[in-house]
């Protein structure tokens, strides 16, 4: 198997009908909560709550295939749902004139990149201090349209 091969299904979970552990516990727990809460006698309405333990089971697996990264991707939109922001991914910034956001330093005379005159060949952005400050007050929006 050295020769780049990969066998499928080598790393995934234990799954049944194509949903994980997790899921089926999840749809039976809803069965059992439903069994509460919507009926009277549950051994008459079982029909009624295997549908409710399948549907939630289905549902539950096919909205963790929905996305690439199954685990991250529904807790992401959970926590997103929710309000908060997902965890591992930072804030967007605002725009700002330089991609990395570090301000421009001069270099010193004797470094190679000078020596050999690639200032000319690449020019670094210059920036205009007093139009900077104007528009770091605005919104980004803003600053697309100027």
């Amino acid at each position: 198997m050295d020769n780049g091969e990969e066998i499928p299904g080598l790393n995934e979970d234990w799954t049944f009908a194509g949903a994980k552990l997790f899921e089926w516990l999840a749809g039976f727990m809803m069965m059992l909560i439903s069994a509460e809460v919507l009926v009277d006698n549950p051994g008459r309405s079982m029909p009624l709550l295997v549908g409710v333990m399948v549907i939630t089971t289905t549902s539950l697996a096919s909205l963790r295939r929905a996305f690439p990264d199954e685990e991250r991707g529904v807790r992401n939109m959970v926590m997103v749902a929710c309000g908060f922001p997902p965890p591992g991914i930072p804030k967007p910034a605002s725009i700002q004139p330089l991609w990395s956001g570090a301000p421009l330093r001069n270099l010193d005379e004797k470094c190679h990149f000078n020596q050999l005159g690639l200032g000319e060949i690449f020019p670094s952005p210059i920036i205009d201090e007093e139009e900077d400050s104007i528009m770091t007050g605005m919104g980004a929006d803003e600053q697309y349209q100027q």
